[in-house]
């Protein structure tokens, strides 16, 4: 049984579905084959949280789903010690006022995300009776249990006790969870204003990749924006040629166009001043992991890269 505190619209003891419905592929049955998606945004009220919310706006319009906004409320702090087998609920004394400050972060993600859409709207308050401080797992836990989740999350949070959107957790979120996870700043900048007009994906003929580039292709279609594949090379490697054929094969028919750019050096670097030269609102969307060897331009540093300086969002496909 679920040992979390469950305060919101609804409740639910058990997940809806058990985590390992997700296949070593990456995406559930409901995502591959178009089923209804959730658009789950964890907030905190903080300004990168209401980005996200704008962001999750327009992918609730693309799939024409739902949004869950999912708050988690940090734990106390010890009354006698940090130990969690030494604090219980009933020991922290500031319960009712954590419980009062999670209903204004709702509302007033609720209150902006009802500027943007009408739809339907489901709220998921969670509760640390552990005391484990590990909001990151909580997250995980509840989106690996909708096998329709994409997540939409601000890159940073508020600090002090409301501060679980920070660095490690969004990062954790990214590289454990099993749905799509997009990552969002709150920077003023060309690419990063306003709904986005152009979806970018970074390609190398890998599996995440290919993944990446089908969900790139839905969500152009929906909003009839362009889509522009991006191949790094570094050296003297070669092998664009069939990379890109491919994911133009996977992307499919896009109506509003489809181009193809190379990039030549360091992917990490060249890859990054792209996306951040981008003169109008983008969405970037890549593989999680990339191919072997001098291809190995989506993996470890080269995403960690993009999801901390990119200025505009981007979303990691597993």
């Amino acid at each position: 049984m679920d040992k979390r505190a469950v305060f919101g619209t609804w409740q639910i003891d058990e997940p809806a579905t058990p985590a390992d419905a997700y296949s070593d592929r990456g995406f559930s049955e409901a995502q591959m084959t178009g089923e209804a998606h959730t658009i789950v945004v964890p907030v905190d009220g903080s300004e990168h949280s209401d980005r996200a919310i704008d962001v999750a706006a327009q992918l609730s319009q693309s799939f024409g789903a739902g949004v869950q906004l999912l708050h988690v409320m940090p734990a106390g702090p010890a009354e006698f010690s940090d130990i969690p087998g030494n604090r219980s609920v009933a020991s922290d004394g500031d319960l009712a006022a954590k419980r009062s400050a999670a209903e204004q972060v709702i509302q007033r993600a609720k209150n902006h995300l009802a500027e943007k859409l009408t739809c339907k709207v489901e709220t998921r308050v969670l509760e640390d009776p552990e005391h484990q401080h590990d909001p990151a797992n909580a997250i995980i836990q509840e989106v690996d249990a909708n096998p329709g989740a994409i997540v939409v999350m601000g890159s940073r949070g508020l600090g002090g006790i409301g501060r679980f959107l920070l660095g490690s957790v969004g990062d954790a979120v990214v590289h454990k969870a099993h749905p799509p996870v997009t990552l969002v700043h709150a920077d003023e900048h060309p690419a990063n204003t306003g709904e986005f007009k152009q979806i970018l994906v970074p390609v190398d003929g890998s599996e995440h990749s290919l993944r990446a580039t089908r969900l790139a292709g839905d969500i152009a279609r929906s909003n009839n924006i362009p889509v522009q594949l991006v191949f790094c090379r570094e050296g003297d490697a070669t092998g664009s040629f069939p990379a890109l054929i491919e994911s133009q094969e996977s992307l499919g028919e896009v109506p509003a166009g489809v181009s193809t750019r190379e990039l030549s050096g360091a992917p990490e670097t060249v890859l990054l001043d792209y996306v951040n030269d981008q003169a109008q609102p983008t969405l970037v969307i890549m593989g999680r992991r990339g191919m072997s060897g001098w291809q190995e331009a989506l993996l470890g540093s080269i995403s960690r890269n993009l999801l901390s300086k990119a200025c505009c969002p981007v979303m990691v496909v597993r």
